[in-house]
């Protein structure tokens, strides 16, 4: 076992705060989507409304471009291809460009201010058992995460990492993104030699930014460590008699496959 992560948070890894956050959502979907992985059949499929989801990826990708330095109106063009330009959807862009343009405004401002050392978006990182930074696709890693944005500025002689998440649904409370916030201190800190890691959420719909309670040191990388407590606890409700019927069942891809198996149980 290493110092971090229990033998069954390695055995099913690599983790990140979404997979994390479906073994909470309920442990029969953690292991349909993550364990067993089945084929649906056409009479176990059910269609779900993915617009959400395509509209949330599009605009990641708008916020990417303009950080490339890609006019914003290439980077519209490109990024909300995929989206279905109804009228209501019309509206939601236009709303989504209003609050990353708001999102680029601030960083901008923020980095005029500050010897900034290295500035970066959609930036995937990964760690080992052990903490040591590998490959984001290294299927023996144990954590993974995709930062949204990173700017990384010196200070004092020293390096200090500011970690922003873009949410484009509905506002929420810090707190509900704790572990993925947190998260991105672990790996930011195994990534580089920094003093601390800041971390936020920024909501695109209404243009907060809102700071996580706590900067993470390095002297807040031990084995107590939030991130690494949450998911050996998690690991250990991995039990297919312990789902969790409720709101969430309506839109999970695996509802019908799932009351079959709950009425063999």
């Amino acid at each position: 076992m290493s110092r971090f992560f229990s033998s069954g948070a390695i055995e099913f890894g690599p983790w990140s705060p979404s997979k994390a956050g479906v073994l909470k959502e309920c442990p029969l979907k953690f292991i349909w989507q993550y364990v067993e992985k089945p084929k649906l059949s056409a009479d176990e499929t059910r269609v779900s409304d993915d617009l959400p989801l395509v509209m949330g990826s599009a605009v990641h990708k708008y916020a990417e471009h303009l950080v490339n330095g890609i006019p914003s109106h290439e980077a519209e063009a490109d990024a909300f291809k995929e989206v279905p330009l109804t009228r209501r959807n019309k509206l939601t862009i236009r709303s989504q460009k209003r609050g990353i343009a708001s999102f680029e405004d601030r960083m901008s401002a923020f980095k005029g201010k500050h010897k900034v050392i290295l500035d970066s978006a959609e930036l995937r990182l990964a760690v080992m058992p052990d903490l040591k930074s590998t490959e984001f696709w290294n299927n023996r890693s144990a954590l993974r995460g995709i930062l949204d944005r990173l700017i990384i500025i010196e200070k004092g002689g020293q390096k200090h990492a500011i970690a922003i998440d873009i949410k484009t649904g509905r506002e929420r409370p810090i707190d509900t993104y704790s572990l993925q916030l947190e998260s991105y201190g672990v790996l930011l800190h195994s990534a580089y030699d920094l003093k601390s890691v800041s971390m936020a959420a920024y909501f695109s719909s209404t243009g907060e930014l809102v700071w996580h309670s706590r900067k993470v040191m390095k002297s807040d990388i031990v084995a107590d460590n939030p991130v690494f407590t949450t998911i050996n606890e998690l690991v250990e409700t991995i039990d297919p008699s312990g789902y969790k019927v409720g709101r969430q069942c309506n839109w999970c891809n695996y509802k019908l496959l799932c009351e079959k198996e709950r009425d063999s149980l």
